[in-house]
């Protein structure tokens, strides 16, 4: 491994509070990793914070265009083979780095490594970790996406350390998304990936989004930028997979998204278009379980009806 086999992406908008923590827990990797941070034009001091760290980083501030416009430009300054992508007011436990290395030597250029996680909160509670059902090596990034979709979870970015290759061959982030920008990234990245290596020597903790938050964000907006997400990663899941287990796995997602946003008329509309060209019959278990058999039976649009009902 070389000086630069690491480059770690800090994207930063108004995290003054957080964004030195982050710094220093990447510096603290060691010197197999390059930190950089691109503030995103920030108007509560974050880019001064940042500026304190100047020659031990890479470092730029310019208007606001968004977080996966920063983490882009991060790429473009990277100089390592792998990439690890940090939210301004998450942390890298120490040793992460080293410990998803390890077992990286010698692997391919479209494979990754990732890890468990838990949330943290500010008043320092962490919360348990998330299901244990996908804490698993996996032999190709789609089987786990598929497993992801049909009963729910996410990875936080840092948990993962992913191949610039890979990166490349995927695409960057779409910087027309406002929201699951990073949902619609890393499922892409994963239909793409080889083999995920599981490293359970390292924990990172992913802090519950405060209000104001990218991921709160109710608008009609974010919920269409929330639908193409869905949609382009399960253009990418149907393209290279067309059995029984990738349907129902494109349906669990498709209910589950339509139930976050059951009150988006045009975005339960669009579901059951695709729940009807899917043709399934299946519980949907990332549903909870009263929407679940109410999906099942009577299909998106009228099982949330009926449970609205039921509730109001």
């Amino acid at each position: 491994m070389t000086a630069t086999a690491v480059s770690i992406v800090i994207p930063c908008y108004n995290k003054r509070a957080y964004v030195a923590a982050a710094i220093d827990s990447a510096l603290a990797q060691g010197d197999l990793a390059e930190v950089i941070v691109i503030d995103d034009g920030s108007t509560d001091g974050s880019a001064d914070v940042v500026a304190g760290y100047d020659g031990r980083i890479t470092w730029e501030t310019g208007s606001n265009f968004g977080g996966s416009a920063a983490r882009n430009r991060g790429l473009a300054l990277a100089r390592g083979r792998w990439i690890q992508f940090l939210d301004a007011d998450d942390v890298l436990p120490a040793g992460k780095i080293a410990a998803q290395l390890s077992v990286l030597e010698g692997a391919g250029d479209a494979d990754m490594a990732f890890c468990p996680w838990s949330f943290f909160h500010d008043d320092g509670q962490i919360d348990p970790p998330d299901d244990r059902r996908y804490w698993r090596d996996y032999g190709a990034g789609l089987d786990l996406l598929v497993d992801m979709w049909t009963f729910g979870g996410f990875f936080p970015p840092h948990a993962w350390l992913a191949p610039r290759a890979l990166i490349d061959a995927a695409g960057h982030w779409d910087e027309t998304l406002s929201g699951d920008d990073d949902g619609e990234f890393f499922g892409r990245l994963l239909a793409h990936a080889g083999r995920l290596r599981f490293v359970d020597g390292t924990h990172v903790l992913y802090r519950d989004p405060p209000e104001g938050a990218v991921s709160r964000d109710r608008s009609l907006r974010s919920a269409r930028s929330f639908w193409t997400a869905f949609e382009r990663v399960a253009e990418a899941i149907l393209a290279r997979r067309s059995d029984r287990a990738a349907r129902r796995a494109v349906l669990s997602r498709v209910r589950k998204t339509a139930y976050a946003w059951r009150d988006v008329p045009e975005l339960v509309e669009a579901a059951t278009a695709v729940e009807h060209r899917l043709g399934l019959w299946d519980l949907s278990p990332s549903l909870p379980p009263g929407a679940r058999w109410a999906t099942a039976m009577l299909g998106i649009r009228r099982g949330l009806g009926a449970r609205r009902m039921m509730k109001g």
